[in-house]
């Protein structure tokens, strides 16, 4: 063997031991994540010393999720929207099925975990958080995924032939060329994934469901990877959900909510904070809610139209001004109770105040307007 081929062999074993370390993970694609501690805590001090008595609306679930109508039967490829009918509240909405999403790609069921939703303000993309489950759990390593809403809208699978994306995702181009996906990263429980408004930044705490301390991370809007975290402990006084939003102005809100007791469908404590430089910083706002909607906090979500903050459960919704947090009235907290038994994962909504209702089982975009 002569010394060329020699020096092309060495490349090609050097090239495939490269792919070979991608592929186990000995090469690690964070490596240029910039990461950050932050030594003091977010919330620095303060306390909910009240909270406005809206009327209960709880609903809870016996945590037997049902299926929306035809799954099964059509063998996931559903072809005919569904109403997500109002049952109950002081806010009547209903919904109506958008999207069917995919259900599998590489595998059964690879994408039938969806946790958290946001879009763009223009509407144009919704970027989805997903968690692969293991024994039934999240085991937080996932990805997210970006649907062109305009391109799926140009090709009509909001009106007709709405089994298409499930049955495209691996073989139609023009489906896979609406959806992009990201690599495979650390999503944690994966419910907080939220687009600030005004830098155009993509974000998600990373963590498990609760805690005092997390993960803020930025994904890149190019890769949908991380590249940057700011590890910080929350408060000295109160766990931290997995539950993030930012509004117009570029504040981010997180919320905590109580187990229900005799007194009260389970208390809401809501934060609203700044992401300055490298640290995170959250103030408590004084008054919280003393009904929350549901029993699992599923996510949170902004409408710049109404200028309203979303906390959604399984088949229900709270929503209250911004404007008016701290001063709020029980007529000021909207309740709308769905009839369904289907597991909600989030809301989100573009600046002219269209809707989506996340939903699972199968995933699905549920449209929404003047909510």
């Amino acid at each position: 063997m002569n010394g060329r081929k020699l020096i092309i062999n060495h490349k090609r074993v050097i090239f495939v031991a490269f792919l070979c370390l991608l592929a186990f993970g000995s090469i690690d694609i964070n490596a240029k994540v910039k990461e950050y501690h932050q030594k003091s805590v977010a919330v620095k001090s303060g306390k909910a010393v009240n909270f406005v008595k809206n009327r209960s609306y709880f609903h809870l679930h016996k945590y037997n999720y049902g299926h929306s109508h035809g799954y099964y039967s059509s063998k996931t490829y559903q072809k005919y929207p569904q109403k997500l009918l109002f049952k109950s509240g002081n806010f009547k909405q209903n919904g109506k099925t958008d999207f069917y999403l995919p259900v599998s790609r590489r595998k059964s069921a690879d994408m039938g975990n969806p946790q958290s939703i946001t879009k763009s303000p223009d509407g144009h993309f919704a970027f989805i958080m997903y968690s692969n489950k293991v024994h039934g759990k999240n085991n937080g390593t996932s990805n997210i995924v970006r649907y062109d809403l305009w391109k799926l809208y140009k090709l009509k699978l909001n009106m007709n032939n709405m089994d298409a994306i499930r049955r495209g995702i691996k073989h139609n181009p023009k489906i896979r060329a609406a959806i992009k996906f990201g690599p495979k990263i650390n999503v944690g429980h994966g419910q907080s994934l939220a687009y600030n408004p005004k830098n155009n930044t993509l974000w998600y705490i990373l963590m498990g469901v609760n805690g005092h301390k997390a993960t803020l991370v930025r994904a890149s809007l190019k890769t949908f990877s991380p590249i940057k975290k700011i590890h910080f402990k929350f408060s000295s006084s109160y766990n931290l959900s997995n539950e993030l939003t930012f509004d117009k102005h570029g504040n981010m809100y997180t919320y905590i909510k109580y187990l229900p007791n005799k007194r009260s469908a389970g208390r809401i404590v809501i934060f609203k904070g700044k992401i300055l430089g490298n640290r995170v910083h959250f103030n408590v706002i004084k008054q919280g809610i003393l009904n929350g909607p549901g029993f699992h906090t599923q996510g949170l979500g902004y409408n710049p139209k109404s200028n309203r903050l979303y906390f959604v459960s399984d088949g229900i919704i709270s929503s209250i001004p911004i404007k008016k947090l701290g001063r709020l009235k029980p007529n000021d907290v909207h309740t709308t109770c769905f009839k369904t038994k289907r597991e909600f994962e989030g809301i989100a909504f573009s600046k002219n105040g269209t809707g989506h209702i996340l939903m699972n089982r199968g995933p699905e975009l549920s449209k929404i307007i003047n909510f």
